[in-house]
């Protein structure tokens, strides 16, 4: 009888140790299944920054060779990516630091922190597949074009109204007119270039029209300017239709032609119908002829009023003052002028150091010779 008094007390031992370990087992299990988890997101995240950085590396190796090769410049869109890209490196980085570094006293949020690293390292790759990852050869060639500073108060107010319509969606057909030699080409290149600089639109394409117009030469000028082939292609409809579907890839771009002088039918030419984000913008001395080309909004470019137009004058005569003998002269070439800045300018650079009153009075006669339409000053 005590040797089986005996067993059952040791079975009765043994079983409360049994149930002591299952009862430690049972409060220990969920800490070990949480690190078990933890482990497992980190190697899942450690699988995925690695697909990543392989990701990485091919991008960067074809932008070396594209760059050397063609000279092509990588989109800002992949310049942003690979920022991007490196900053979640160095997120994960740290994050697995201050694992490491507290990996027996997890806070249950690192499971969350896991799952969101992992979220993100994933839409990472998905936004790194690129169509492709440099700009076409218009868009990787545009520089900003040589300009000079603009004169008159009416320049600025034209720039702004015109910035102004190019940010309205419901504008797409813009115009800006004023005669011949106002001004018009200068401030056209300064809305060229401000559209460089801006993100709105992926394209500008400015053609400056000189010489005869026709269909032929717009439709080679326009293809020239957007980086398309039409040269092989003689047929004037065909060309039209190569022309628009170029530009219809475009996306948002803006068409710029500057010294329009007479009236095409866009489908002719081949540009696509501006539409929102797309926007067609002309230059021309005539407001008749903005209108019939269905700009929705007309800018006049003013001559310079008499007292900004004097002051140009003097600038690039050197002289504040002029002598009494030449000042009634001088007031007067300055209205010949007409307040045209380019007119000013190059007759007070040929007076400038001049003291021989026959000079002046010779401009001035020359002047009043080609006088025509350029006798519009306002005096103010």
């Amino acid at each position: 009888m005590e040797f089986f008094a005996l067993a059952a007390d040791i079975g009765s031992q043994f079983l409360e140790n049994i149930l002591e370990k299952v009862e430690v087992f049972n409060k220990l299990w969920p800490s070990v299944s949480y690190h078990n988890r933890i482990d497992g997101s980190r190697q899942t995240l450690k699988r995925k920054l690695e697909t990543l950085c392989c990701l990485e590396y091919d991008i960067n190796k074809t932008l070396e060779f594209a760059e050397f090769h063609s000279g092509k410049k990588q989109k800002r869109e992949v310049e942003h990516w690979l920022r991007s890209v490196q900053r979640k490196k160095k997120d994960v980085q740290g994050m697995e630091q201050l694992i490491g570094d507290r990996k027996y006293s997890l806070a249950p949020w690192w499971e969350r922190r896991l799952e969101k690293e992992i979220q993100e390292v994933e839409e990472l790759c998905e936004l790194g597949k690129f169509d492709s990852l440099v700009l076409d050869a218009d868009e990787s060639s545009r520089v900003e074009l040589l300009t000079t500073k603009l004169v008159g108060q009416n320049s600025n107010e034209v720039i702004g109204r015109s910035w102004a319509c190019l940010m309205n969606e419901q504008v797409l057909r813009i115009g800006v007119y004023g005669v011949e030699g106002v001004g018009k080409t200068e401030i056209m290149a300064h809305i060229y270039n401000q559209l460089l600089q801006d993100e709105t639109f992926d394209h500008v394409y400015q053609v400056n029209l000189s010489g005869d117009f026709s269909i032929h030469k717009l439709q080679s000028d326009i293809a020239r300017e957007a980086g398309l082939d039409l040269f092989e292609e003689e047929d004037t409809r065909k060309r039209a239709a190569n022309l628009h579907k170029g530009l219809v890839k475009r996306k948002k771009y803006v068409v710029m032609l500057d010294g329009l002088s007479s009236y095409f039918n866009e489908d002719e030419v081949g540009i696509p119908a501006p539409v929102q984000g797309c926007k067609l913008i002309i230059s021309s001395r005539s407001l008749r002829l903005c209108q019939r080309m269905g700009c929705q909004e007309a800018i006049e470019i003013e001559p310079l009023p008499y007292r900004e137009a004097e002051i140009l004058f003097r600038k690039n005569t050197g002289l504040s003052d002029f002598a009494p003998n030449v000042e009634q002269i001088a007031k007067q070439i300055i209205v010949e002028c007409g307040g045209l800045p380019g007119k000013i300018i190059s007759t007070a650079v040929r007076l400038n150091g001049v003291d021989d009153i026959n000079e002046w009075r010779c401009t001035l006669n020359e002047l009043r010779e080609c006088r025509g339409s350029f006798s519009a000053v306002r005096l103010s």
